[in-house]
């Protein structure tokens, strides 16, 4: 008899989640920055830059907004239900699970925030990320054809987007060592603290993270 109404608990939760996910209206959704100039440096194991720091001001964020068919919004979105990844189909993050964790559940008007750090490897400098939520690509209202993509520039340690810090990094690294913009060779995705420079600085941030990979 217990089991029983254990089982029956399990296919009611189930059924829930079920119709839960699928009140997300992927084009009535929205997200967005909440500066013009993010910047986020990514660590497989998610211990690199904060995204409340990506426009250096330590308030910075990345806000969701969860709606339905109606335009209503939906709350108590669990806080790992998002997804990032680059609009530019050339480029690629390596994700881990759970990249990012939003700081709270949806509130009564289906809005929360991500601030924290993104667990992943690899460089987006152009194009722009998407945002899904509980596997639903965000799209544009009204046509809700057109991807939306918001304009965060990623760099990460894991410059070969294999979700590991290892040599084949430190090799890619090591192309663009003390190296400015400008000069051929110098690669934005090996620059850490946005100097404009590959140079010691960012080699010890290499080596802070080296050998890091997904939990």
């Amino acid at each position: 008899m217990f089991k029983g109404k254990v089982l029956l608990f399990s296919l009611l939760l189930v059924f829930a989640t079920s119709a839960f996910a699928g009140d997300v209206d992927n084009c009535r959704s929205d997200w967005g920055v909440s500066c013009p100039t993010m910047r986020v440096c990514i660590c497989p194991q998610g211990d690199f830059e904060f995204i409340r720091d990506g426009c250096k001001t330590g308030t910075d964020y990345i806000w969701v907004d969860v709606n339905d068919v109606s335009g209503g919004g939906i709350s108590g979105v669990p806080w790992s239900d998002y997804w990032l990844q680059a609009c530019d189909p050339a480029q690629e993050l390596c994700l881990c699970a759970n990249p990012v964790v939003a700081d709270s559940l949806t509130n009564s008007a289906g809005r929360t925030t991500i601030s924290g750090r993104i667990a992943g490897g690899g460089c987006i400098v152009t194009g722009g990320l998407y945002l899904a939520v509980q596997g639903k690509v965000i799209v544009t209202y009204p046509a809700c054809t057109a991807v939306t993509c918001r304009i965060i520039i990623i760099v990460s340690v894991d410059l070969t987007a294999d979700c590991k810090v290892n040599l084949s990094d430190l090799v890619v690294f090591g192309l663009s060592y003390n190296k400015n913009l400008g000069e051929p060779g110098y690669d934005t995705c090996c620059d850490y603290n946005d100097d404009d420079k590959c140079n010691l600085s960012d080699f010890a941030f290499m080596g802070e993270h080296y050998l890091h990979e997904c939990f």
